[in-house]
């Protein structure tokens, strides 16, 4: 027999109690004290949540007001003929602004969103290249390379980085057609579910 139950089989019942009791306190203390600690843990969360979310608004204050001065400096290289200073300015304007609005990674296709009504309009940072399959003129099936689609729709050219608009479409009775535009051949296809346009942010 386990010498604990027999000790407790032997114990007086006023013993028991009193060990019974003491048991009870303690768990309720250890019960107070993690109700406390994830109090504390939930105060913390909403404090370091307030303290990021200050950090963002700022930096992006501060990231928009660069890129409002970067333009006229870009523009003004320009109009010197500084073109090399004018290019580097843009890349920097361009990244900026892809920060700034928020820009989505390439996602390589949009399959990944069709799901978003017709309609929905999504900024995605994209290099340009003419490899990508691609189905249709100016409305593309959603699983035609994205970056590629750019270039086809001369949003981008092939190698170029810059940030693209993205519209969904409703695909119903659109015809993906082929074609050959700046490099790139798109190929037709029949009925596809989901369908968007690219542009220029």
């Amino acid at each position: 027999m386990d010498p604990e139950l027999l000790a407790m089989d032997d114990m007086p019942a006023d013993a028991r109690q009193l060990i019974e009791n003491t048991e009870r306190q303690i768990g309720s203390i250890r019960d107070q004290a993690r109700r406390q600690v994830d109090e504390i843990r939930a105060r913390a969360d909403r404090a370091v949540a307030e303290v990021e979310s200050d950090v963002e608004d700022r930096v992006r204050h501060l990231q928009r007001d660069l890129l409002i001065r970067l333009k006229p400096m870009q523009d003004a290289a320009a109009r010197e003929g500084k073109l090399d200073a004018a290019l580097a300015i843009r890349e920097r304007v361009r990244e900026l602004r892809g920060t700034v609005l928020s820009a989505l990674a390439d996602p390589g296709n949009l399959t990944g969103y069709t799901e978003r009504p017709p309609g929905t309009q999504m900024l995605f940072d994209v290099t340009g290249t003419s490899e990508g399959i691609v189905w249709g003129t100016d409305v593309y099936s959603s699983d035609s390379t994205l970056a590629s689609a750019a270039v086809h729709a001369g949003v981008l050219r092939s190698g170029e980085r810059g940030l693209v608009r993205v519209t969904m479409v409703d695909a119903l009775n659109v015809s993906f057609v082929g074609s050959h535009r700046n490099g790139v051949e798109s190929q037709s296809y029949g009925p596809w579910p989901s369908a968007y346009r690219v542009s220029r942010a």
